[in-house]
């Protein structure tokens, strides 16, 4: 998350204000958050101008995953195989977008002692450090561990609301603190009001809750709410260390909440 030319964070100064229009925006988030190639010319919007979309291109991301799992497990596939497939299919969906952001925080902000101005050189760092990998490989792992006791239909809901929560928590950064850098994809995500950080952040603990309802209104109600906190809780820890977000944290919170919430749904849901 690192492009200072990406395409989701236009120059306009207006929110969308027809139907017509947000869908325009949608197309632009998902051109960037995923690989598909839709057709929206000059984007138009800053990320900040359109963040309601989030929930939604996250949900979307969350169902093509859960489709792949579902399928594999339909067929009488092993849950770990089931599991593998499917983080690897958000994976190449979104082009390892997050994921990227991951492993450059865990670089810049593993380290003790190191002021801020070197882990953010560390972090604009293309090669990867021992614990960008590790961080990864975490994740991964416990994405793959939890997944895998879910049976299809149940994979299928949780990964939906765990991709929709986690894209919607990005928008409390952006309203929280200030970028570091005056370039890179975080200085053009533009700054929110208070209403739409928190619209959006409802829309994607709402749409999790109702997934998630026929497993218990309890699980329903703490996995979104918990994710929702280690993704707001995340921000809060790198912005103190860094001094407010870049590109890379904002995917490292992303990952934050995706696995908070895995994790969550696993110890309460199962099957």
């Amino acid at each position: 998350m690192t492009s200072p030319n990406d395409p989701s964070f236009g120059s306009s100064s207006h929110r969308p204000s027809s139907f017509d229009e947000w869908l325009q925006a949608a197309k632009e988030q998902a051109t960037f958050f995923t690989g598909l190639k839709l057709d929206v010319g000059l984007p138009r919007w800053q990320l900040a101008d359109v963040l309601p979309v989030l929930p939604f291109i996250g949900a979307g991301i969350g169902l093509a995953a859960g489709l792949v799992f579902a399928i594999v497990r339909g067929i009488a596939g092993p849950g770990w195989l089931a599991a593998v497939l499917a983080v690897g299919a958000a994976v190449l969906i979104t082009r390892a977008l997050h994921e990227d952001g991951l492993a450059d925080t865990a670089d810049g902000l593993g380290p003790h002692a190191l002021e801020p101005a070197r882990r953010l050189e560390i972090m604009r760092d293309s090669r990867n450090g021992t614990f960008g990998v590790l961080a990864l490989a975490l994740s991964v792992l416990i994405k793959v561990a939890c997944l895998a006791q879910f049976s299809g239909a149940t994979g299928l809901v949780v990964l939906i609301g765990a991709h929709a929560v986690s894209r919607s928590v990005l928008a409390y950064p952006l309203l929280a603190y200030g970028p570091v850098h005056s370039d890179g994809l975080g200085a053009g995500a533009g700054k929110p009001t208070d209403n739409d950080v928190w619209l959006t952040i409802a829309l994607g603990a709402v749409l999790a809750f109702l997934l998630l309802l026929g497993k218990g209104f309890f699980a329903a109600l703490l996995t979104p709410l918990i994710a929702i906190g280690a993704g707001i809780y995340a921000a809060r820890w790198i912005a103190k260390r860094l001094g407010g977000y870049t590109g890379d944290t904002l995917g490292a919170v992303q990952q934050k909440a995706e696995i908070a919430f895995l994790v969550v749904a696993a110890l309460f849901i199962g099957r």
